[in-house]
C-alpha cells in the first residue's frame, strides 16, 4: 500500500513539474495591481473579500493600476415554509457594486453576485456555521470572478 502511494506521489510529482503548471491565480503573472481600495455596505464580507484581493497591491509601476471602490449587499430571505410556517430552506445572496477606476480616471461599474438555497437546521448553532461557510465560498468565487475581470480589462 505504502509503494503504491509513493510511486503515485512522485508519478504526481513529475507530472506537475514537466507540464510547466503554474497557479492560475498566481500573483506573478498578473498585469494589474490595486493601488487603493475603500469599501461601504456589510463590513463582515466586505473584510472577507478585502483580505483576498490586498495580494495584488503592489507598486509594481510596469502594471496598470486600479483604485476599487466596492458596495456590498447580503440578502438572506425564506423561500419555502414548512406545515407550521416555519422556515424550510433559505435563499442567501450576496451582491458586490464595484466601481473601478484606472490610473487615467475612466470608471466602471461592475456587479458581481453569487446566491444559493440552503435548508435550515433546528441546531441554530451549526446554521450560523453552515451559512459562514457558504459565504466564504461565495466570496471565494467572487473574488476569483473579479480578478478574471480586472485581468480581462488589460487586454
Amino acid at each position: 500500500m505504502i509503494k503504491k502511494f509513493s510511486l503515485a506521489a512522485l508519478f504526481l510529482l513529475i507530472f506537475l513539474n514537466g507540464c510547466n503548471y503554474q497557479p492560475i491565480y498566481s500573483t506573478k503573472n498578473v498585469k494589474f495591481s490595486i493601488s487603493e481600495l475603500q469599501s461601504t455596505g456589510d463590513n463582515k464580507i466586505n473584510k472577507l473579500l478585502i483580505k483576498k484581493l490586498e495580494i495584488y497591491k503592489n507598486d509594481n509601476l510596469d502594471t496598470t493600476r486600479y483604485n476599487l471602490n466596492i458596495d456590498s449587499e447580503v440578502n438572506k430571505s425564506i423561500s419555502t415554509k414548512d406545515k407550521k410556517g416555519n422556515p424550510a430552506t433559505f435563499t442567501l445572496k450576496i451582491a458586490f457594486k464595484i466601481e473601478i477606476e484606472d490610473s487615467l480616471g475612466e470608471k466602471k461599474l461592475k456587479v458581481f453576485e453569487e446566491s444559493t438555497s440552503y435548508e435550515n437546521n433546528d441546531n441554530k448553532f451549526k446554521l450560523k456555521k453552515y451559512e459562514d461557510s457558504i459565504k466564504k465560498n461565495m466570496i471565494e468565487n467572487i473574488n476569483e470572478n473579479i480578478i478574471l475581470y480586472l485581468q480581462s480589462l488589460n487586454y
